[in-house]
């Protein structure tokens, strides 16, 4: 896999995405989709994941930590918990607007990396041996594939 591989495979799982809530109408997306979140904030969360990556790709590029991982503030859960309460009161077409305007940003983010930015495990020390395209494709693709099967269900 390549970054245009990668760049590619993100479109696609987006696209898959988009489909699937393009169907969904405002009003279901206020149902309960899983949990006590609704469909609109299943697309904030996920929206929030594509600006996460954005934060960290700007970060690493420009030689600052992107946040400290050591911060109980800055666990995966708290990030949900928090992203879900900042926008529990958002309106479904602002959340449809930030899942697909934070893709956009996510995509021009991609565009200055090689693939040594993305596929080597040790270009970036801030991810602990891991490449930064196994963060991309949690912030986003295989983020899709696990809350697809909720918004279908709306």
């Amino acid at each position: 896999m390549d970054k245009s591989d990668l760049i590619r495979t993100v479109r696609e799982t987006h696209q898959r995405m988009a489909d699937a809530i393009e169907h969904v109408s405002d009003e279901q997306l206020l149902q309960p989709a899983m949990d006590d979140w609704t469909g609109k904030d299943l697309l904030a969360h996920m929206a929030w994941w594509h600006d996460h990556s954005v934060l960290v790709i700007d970060a690493l590029r420009a030689g600052r930590e992107p946040y400290d991982e050591t911060d109980p503030a800055n666990t995966t859960d708290a990030f949900n918990e928090r992203t879900h309460r900042e926008h529990v009161d958002d309106p479904p077409e602002l959340s449809r607007r930030a899942f697909s305007e934070s893709f956009a940003l996510l995509l021009v983010a991609l565009e200055p990396l090689t693939d040594e930015d993305v596929f080597a495990e040790d270009r970036w020390p801030w991810l602990g041996g891991e490449a930064l395209a196994e963060m991309i494709l949690w912030d986003s693709s295989r983020h899709y594939d696990e809350h697809r099967k909720h918004l279908e269900s709306l």
